[in-house]
């Protein structure tokens, strides 16, 4: 006797397509979670992994609403109690307390999410977790839903279909959806350190001719403190870089700690190699089509200056879930109209931080037309200016974007 279908099918086993079929599941629907995989039992006890993420209040709710946020690890996720950021002789300072929050950001290693995400998805009995990938796709007839055919050649289908599949999305690819790209002809460069001196919560950021370089605070490991290189770097820079041995790397992050007004954290020592990947803004022309549904990666990518990334998809799966729980009874999940209001309601914050993180790339660009004077001076008025300070914090929080 065959399964029935569920509710749904997501496309896509990363941090957002697990936060959503756990997201929705507890929403009361039935999900099939493709391309799914267990992270590694155990994270490394005396190091940090590269991949680490910037988390915000409205990521941080959610994933306390999913009962996630309790089973990371406490000693590893370090809260970022101030912000600055240095460019051109001005300074932006950003403090929590200042903004009566308890942090700006929580930095968390991707890893970390992950496992917790897995422990409680091993719980939730609404979830069907297939580890095939999706190799086919087609709408079926009479708006009866969409058709996966796996790699391990099995048919599955489902009324409604998420695509979570990453910036190569073969759901956004399928549907026809386009997606506007643009190459930042930049790789962002990662790495972790060992730093002399406490760093206090704080993070540093400066706009320097070699790219945006940002160090931010871990939680300390077997008593030293330690801090998360992201160096947003030209191509040709970036692959000097990376060729470096790791010790080098650190010391060239030293001469720039002057720029960011951290000498206090050097000498930097080195706990590893450094990794690096592409940068690109990319926004999908629709989040929405006939059945289907684009969120994380495969409906949008923006330069990681300000460490939204992966919030934009957890808000993504946390608007979704909020909309199709409180469509009216009897309205079909695959509702265009029900579609297009979650669609709306991601709209707006998406563009804006886009937009944002652009102009910003492009205005510290090396062929900015800004005179560094100018850009200074707006740096400083902005420092001095309290109420706008309070409102760029609370909407880097993501919180007032949600349903």
């Amino acid at each position: 006797m065959s399964n029935p279908s569920p509710d749904l099918l997501i496309c896509g086993g990363g941090i957002a397509g697990k936060a959503c079929a756990l997201a929705l599941a507890q929403s009361g629907l039935s999900v099939t979670l493709l391309g799914a995989r267990p992270v590694a039992a155990a994270l490394p006890s005396g190091s940090y992994t590269q991949r680490l993420y910037a988390l915000n209040a409205a990521s941080r709710q959610l994933l306390d609403q999913l009962r996630v946020w309790p089973h990371m690890p406490p000693e590893r996720i370090e809260p970022v109690r101030a912000m600055h950021i240095r460019a051109d002789g001005a300074q932006l300072a950003f403090h929590a307390q200042e903004a009566q929050a308890e942090a700006l950001a929580w930095i968390v290693e991707s890893d970390a999410i992950e496992r917790a995400l897995d422990l409680a998805l091993r719980f939730e009995r609404r979830v069907q977790i297939d580890p095939a990938q999706a190799a086919r796709l087609h709408r079926l007839p009479a708006q009866s839903g969409w058709q996966v055919q796996t790699d391990d050649d099995r048919a599955l289908q489902a009324p409604l279909l998420i695509g979570a599949d990453g910036e190569h999305s073969l759901v956004r690819k399928v549907s026809g959806i386009a997606m506007d790209t643009h190459d930042y002809l930049q790789r962002g460069v990662v790495a972790n350190l060992v730093c002399a001196a406490p760093h206090d919560g704080v993070a540093f950021q400066t706009f320097a001719d070699g790219g945006v370089i940002a160090l931010l605070p871990l939680a300390p490991l077997q008593g030293r403190s330690m801090v998360s290189l992201v160096w947003s770097a030209p191509e040709a820079l970036a692959q000097e870089l990376l060729a470096l041995p790791p010790q080098a790397l650190a010391q060239r992050v030293d001469a720039h700690l002057h720029g960011l007004r951290a000498q206090h954290l050097g000498p930097l020592q080195a706990t590893g190699s450094a990794a690096a990947w592409r940068l690109q803004r990319q926004l999908a022309r629709h989040t929405v089509a006939d059945g289907l549904v684009l969120i994380g990666d495969a409906a949008h990518r923006v330069h990681p200056l300000a460490g939204q990334g992966l919030n934009l998809g957890l808000q993504d799966v946390q608007v979704l879930a909020h909309t199709l729980q409180q469509r009216p009874a009897g309205q079909a999940l695959h509702d265009p109209r029900l579609l297009r209001r979650y669609s709306r309601a991601r709209a707006e914050q998406v563009l804006a931080l886009a937009t944002a993180t652009d102009s910003l790339a492009r205005l510290y660009a090396a062929q900015s037309r800004v005179p560094a004077p100018l850009r200074a001076l707006g740096l400083h008025a902005a420092n001095a200016f309290p109420p706008l300070k309070q409102l760029l914090t609370r909407y880097a929080s993501g919180l007032p974007y949600l349903a």
